[in-house]
């Protein structure tokens, strides 16, 4: 849908730390904006298991899109 619309897309994976990793190779590619899944987790269960879409959010310079399951 993304290349119909004249967007450039890349879809990367990697293993590490996925949020300090994710933010590392959108500095590097200079990304316009960051996509990533989110579970809807809230409340203790966001705290005690953290959350990469959170981190990513708190700590992009650039605009973060959280896609929700359904």
């Amino acid at each position: 849908m993304a290349k119909s619309a004249g967007l450039t897309v890349d879809r990367v994976i990697i293993e590490g730390r996925p949020a300090e990793d994710i933010l590392k190779l959108a500095g590097e590619r200079k990304t316009d904006l960051i996509v990533v899944g989110g579970i809807g987790v809230t409340g203790l269960e966001k705290f005690l298991l953290g959350s990469v879409a959170e981190k990513v959010v708190r700590n992009s310079k650039v605009p973060v899109l959280v896609v929700r399951a359904n």
